[in-house]
């Protein structure tokens, strides 16, 4: 469930469903760096191998080598994060003004 104030939720809307597309491109609603940057985190989720020499080559016109290190650094910590908490299971418990009982899938790999 997505929580917002109703001044800006005509604007929100349209930028997370753009967001939510696979390898989203700039245009009306996202400008090039943060379709990029979009596109970065998607990449590294998904399968970092595809961060390729051109793909920087291409962050690099709109970023800074140290905008470009942070944005991986941030993405490796969200995505070990979420890794660790799918992993163990993690829930709130009744103090938490989040949901609780996360259903977690038990898949097996074989």
């Amino acid at each position: 469930m997505t929580v917002r104030t109703a001044a800006v939720s005509g604007d929100v809307a349209p930028r997370e469903a753009e967001c939510a597309k696979h390898q989203p491109q700039a245009g009306e609603v996202l400008n090039e760096r943060e379709a990029l940057a979009i596109s970065l985190a998607e990449r590294i989720a998904l399968d970092p191998h595809t961060v390729t020499d051109d793909f920087f080559s291409e962050l690099k016109q709109v970023f800074s080598e140290n905008e470009i290190v942070e944005m991986v650094f941030a993405c490796g910590i969200f995505n070990w994060g979420n890794k660790f908490n799918i992993t163990m299971h993690m829930d709130s418990d009744d103090t938490s003004s989040y949901g609780s009982d996360m259903a977690y899938r038990q898949e097996s790999l074989v």
